[in-house]
């Protein structure tokens, strides 16, 4: 017996999720912020952008540290635009992963019903505009990493180094990996709402770029199982493809977190009629792109899987571990040296020496290893900063998490972010790992 109740709910609440969504593209269609950022990757060079902030100084790398304290003017800038490309290394990271995640989540909602043509062209687009965010991005990197660091740190650079590898948590690993095996059963019979593409890459091992974006893991933690098991479902439940745009808004709030207070330094630097840095100018056009896709996210992620059929317990557990495993790899601690990062500091260590050794310190050894255990293993405002900003994250991630119905506790509440918002956890974390660093050396 067809639930017409249940039935008519759902075409309701497609009715009010498309048109929306047609909305929101055509207006992301009518904007030209991608192209403004391309015009912008252009005409980048380093030098000509190099004596200014590229955002609010407490946007900067080592800021409320005791080093940051006895910095030069020089200094204080170099810290300033390293923090700049560190953070959008991991956005570029991130775009990376979620265009193949666009990609074969938009083929298993067309298998679903052919009249969501519109989310695969909307889709498409977000995925264009991407590939070009991600190549403004790279280029800055490049070229400000050359300037700073010299041609050396480009092999293996800073950016690339910034994760923990926390080998004490081992138990994700080993559920997934477990999990992985069960996949494969549970898809049989699925063959019509795979993802062509999905199974295109696959048998070319390109499903999970080998990047450390939000999909993947900033801390590194991800194994390959992770990676090939979260697309592998993601690409062939159509519920399952709603809840990666979950994750998805869970990565745009954490972009946001950061880049919103940049998009505001824009604004003032404009209305002040000063000068506007390239890198600046780029944060505060892609802060408008990526508000169209965020909405894509918000639609897609919390209202959007309430039209489809209902979940069964397999899909519903893989949705959890799904936003379960972006907050372990992505939201796991506070980071004391960079603002808006919520991950031990760990191998940064090793980028630090680099750092402090290079032309913008040019410190011996000695001296770079007294200000590491100054600035990881000792409590000062840059902690302080940090969870403030994690606070307000939690909260916007809770006012997300709490509209969605198939999450447990754990998701819902945050639970696993929440833990990490101890100042005096990151301290002992870092004690460890310097202490090992130091016993390495």
């Amino acid at each position: 017996m067809v639930n017409t109740s249940s039935n008519t709910l759902q075409r309701s609440q497609v009715n009010k999720v498309i048109p929306i969504l047609e909305k929101n593209y055509g207006n992301n269609l009518d904007s030209d912020y991608t192209e403004k950022i391309e015009e912008l990757d252009k005409n980048f060079n380093y030098s000509s952008n190099s004596h200014a902030y590229w955002s609010e100084p407490e946007n900067s790398l080592l800021y409320g540290t005791p080093l940051y304290e006895k910095a030069s003017e020089t200094q204080k800038l170099a810290l300033n635009h390293l923090h700049w490309i560190i953070f959008y290394k991991g956005v570029a990271d991130s775009e990376i992963e979620l265009i193949n995640y666009n990609t074969i989540t938009a083929d298993c909602l067309m298998a679903e019903n052919n009249d969501y043509e519109m989310l695969v062209k909307l889709l498409a687009n977000e995925s264009f505009q991407e590939r070009k965010h991600i190549h403004a991005f790279c280029q800055i990197n490049y070229l400000t990493i050359k300037a700073l660091l010299g041609k050396k740190a480009l092999i293996n650079s800073g950016a690339d180094k910034f994760s923990c590898q926390d080998k004490n948590i081992s138990v994700f690993p080993d559920i997934f990996s477990v999990v992985n095996s069960i996949s494969n059963i549970m898809l049989k019979g699925r063959e019509k709402y795979q993802s062509q593409n999905f199974r295109d890459w696959n048998k070319e091992g390109k499903i999970a770029p080998s990047t450390q974006g939000f999909f993947n893991g900033f801390s590194g933690k991800s194994t390959k199982s992770i990676q090939e098991l979260l697309p592998l479902n993601w690409g062939s439940y159509p519920f399952l493809a709603a809840n990666f745009y979950a994750v998805r808004y869970m990565a745009n709030l954490a972009l946001k977190n950061n880049e919103f207070p940049i998009h505001n330094y824009f604004r003032k630097l404009q209305k002040a009629q000063e000068f506007i840095p390239i890198p600046t100018a780029i944060s505060h056009y892609h802060f408008l792109d990526e508000a169209f896709h965020t909405t894509t996210s918000l639609f897609l992620g919390r209202d959007f899987y309430k039209t489809l059929p209902k979940p069964s317990i397999y899909e519903k557990v893989m949705a959890n571990l799904a936003v379960l495993q972006a907050q372990r790899n992505n939201l796991i601690a506070l980071s004391g040296i960079v603002p808006n990062r919520f991950y031990n500091d760990g191998e940064a260590i090793s980028f630090l020496m680099k750092l402090f050794q290079s032309p913008v310190f040019d410190m011996s050894a000695k001296e770079a290893i007294f200000w590491i255990e100054k600035c990881l293993c000792h409590e000062h405002d840059g902690f302080h900063i940090n969870l403030k900003s994690h606070a307000r994250l939690l909260s916007d991630l809770r006012k997300f998490a709490e509209q969605l119905d198939y999450l447990w506790p754990v998701n819902r509440e945050m639970r696993v972010m929440a833990s990490g918002g101890s100042i005096q956890k990151a301290i002992k974390n870092n004690i460890k790992a310097f202490s090992k660093f130091a016993q390495a050396l």
